[in-house]
């Protein structure tokens, strides 16, 4: 590892965000610490003003810790963080949301928690949501519970950010899926490493601007769910890892 290079990166894949870059932007600066790290904002095919707003908002010097890089066509959120990740120079690296739900004192706090660990290098943080109402908790708790009585692992909270781990496990990370489905991926390649997995409690807030992209009305929402179901028996029968 370069001795100059990061010890942090942190992606934050970015689909039609334009409106929420600024406050994303300026939530970051508030909490960024004094440590050589780096915020990777992907454009991940972005239609809307998302790269006009990045490249205005990057320009300014209080924003020199984060770049930009760009997907040219939106192929899902995995390969938007993918592509993120491997674009990355830090040592340990992070990956959390840009819709403004996920706090940006989290990656942070994950980052301490990871560090006290007793192999940092081997151990994989990520959030665990509390305070959700009962119809979200019980989706999340049964898809986890599904995905580790399949795969044979033991797995909560999915889609909770931020996730963080040393940069050797992005090399285990070898036929992921393009789609939601990256999250899943991630814990279980971690697991079948045999890193120790840690969580820190988070609470995802209200999005701030524009609409989800896996649950913009029911229909979408059932959709990305029975893919994800599809997923794990892929991961577990299809040879899929």
């Amino acid at each position: 590892m370069d001795r100059n290079a990061p010890c942090l990166s942190i992606i934050l894949p970015c689909y039609n965000e334009a409106d929420n870059l600024p406050l994303l932007l300026e939530g970051y600066r508030q909490v960024w610490r004094d440590l050589p790290a780096e915020l990777i904002l992907v454009d991940n095919g972005s239609i809307d003003s998302t790269a006009a707003v990045l490249a205005g908002e990057l320009a300014r010097p209080e924003f020199a810790f984060a770049r930009s890089v760009r997907v040219p066509q939106n192929r899902g959120y995995g390969h938007g963080i993918l592509t993120g990740l491997q674009a990355a120079a830090g040592e340990f690296l992070a990956f959390s949301h840009a819709d403004m739900q996920c706090s940006p004192a989290d990656v942070f706090r994950a980052y301490d928690r990871l560090l006290a660990a007793p192999n940092p290098s081997q151990t994989l943080v990520k959030g665990k949501r509390t305070g959700r109402d009962a119809g979200a908790s019980l989706v999340t708790n049964g898809m986890a519970a599904l995905a580790s009585t399949v795969l044979l692992t033991p797995l909560t909270d999915i889609n909770a950010q931020p996730k963080l781990f040393h940069r050797s496990h992005l090399a285990r990370l070898t036929r992921p899926p393009d789609g939601f489905q990256f999250d899943l991926y991630v814990l279980y390649r971690a697991r079948q490493a045999g890193l120790t997995l840690l969580t820190i409690p988070v609470v995802f807030g209200e999005r701030r601007h524009g609409q989800s992209k896996s649950a913009f009305n029911i229909f979408a929402r059932y959709r990305t769910i029975w893919a994800t179901v599809a997923y794990i028996f892929k991961l577990r029968f299809g040879g899929a890892a």
